[in-house]
């Protein structure tokens, strides 16, 4: 589990607003009634102190687990695998489409600061 002290919390906070709250973020499939929604989130380290930003399209199936995830851009290329190892983690109630489960893609942005 990664410690929130070796992060800043403003970027946790940041990317979890954004997965849940922001449209235009997370508005990548637009096949749904009802958009996926965060369960549980694990930050990303930032273990060189880096300023950036990072944007990951995932895929999440039908129960909520990330199927996968690619880094769309990045200020900086090693700010990449602490992304996607945080976002291997992370649990979504899913998608739906007529009441029912469904998978789909959506976009996150991580905002680093250092």
């Amino acid at each position: 589990m990664i410690s929130l002290n070796k992060i800043p919390r403003l970027t946790v906070l940041l990317a979890i607003a954004f997965a849940v709250f922001s449209p235009s973020a997370i508005a990548q499939d637009k096949k749904w009634d009802v958009q996926p929604s965060v369960k549980k989130s694990v930050a990303p380290t930032n273990p060189n102190n880096i300023a950036g930003l990072v944007t990951a399209k995932i895929e999440i199936d039908e129960k909520g687990n990330v199927v996968t995830a690619e880094i769309s851009k990045a200020t900086d290329q090693s700010l990449e695998a602490p992304v996607l190892d945080a976002l291997k983690q992370w649990r979504f109630t899913p998608a739906k489409l007529a009441g029912k489960p469904i998978p789909c893609t959506i976009k996150v942005p991580f905002k680093f600061t250092s």
